[in-house]
C-alpha cells in the first residue's frame, strides 16, 4: 500500500469553490482546510455548522473535526450551539460518537 499525502492549504476563494461543487471529496477537503487555515473564524464556524447536517456521513466528520481545529486555534467558539449541533449529529450518525469525542475534548481543552 502506498500512502499519498496531500497538503491540506488552500485559499479561502478554492474552499468556497470546492464547496459549492457538491462533491462530497471536495466538500471535505475545504472542510479540513477551513478548519486548519481559515483566518475568519466567524465564516469557518458557519460554514463548518451548516455541513453538520449534511447527508452525507463524510462531510459531516469532516465538519467535526474541522470544528475541533477552529476550536484549537482560534480558542472560541460558540459552545452552546456547538454542543447542540454535535449532539444533532452524534444521532444522526452514531459511528460518527469517536470523532465528536475528540472533538469535544478539543472545545474543552482550547475554549
Amino acid at each position: 500500500m502506498s500512502l499519498l499525502y496531500q497538503d491540506p492549504s488552500m485559499s479561502h476563494d478554492e474552499a468556497t469553490k470546492l464547496l459549492a461543487s457538491g462533491i462530497d471529496t471536495n466538500i471535505t477537503a475545504a472542510l479540513v482546510s477551513i478548519g486548519l487555515n481559515e483566518a475568519d473564524n466567524i465564516w469557518a464556524l458557519h460554514t463548518c455548522l451548516k455541513y453538520l447536517a449534511s447527508e452525507s456521513e463524510s462531510v459531516a466528520a469532516s465538519a467535526i473535526t474541522a470544528l475541533g481545529h477552529l476550536a484549537r486555534r482560534h480558542g472560541e467558539l460558540d459552545k452552546e450551539t456547538v454542543l447542540s449541533e454535535l449532539e444533532n449529529v452524534k444521532e444522526k450518525f452514531p459511528s460518527l460518537e469517536g470523532i465528536v469525542a475528540d472533538t469535544l475534548d478539543d472545545i474543552e481543552a482550547f475554549t
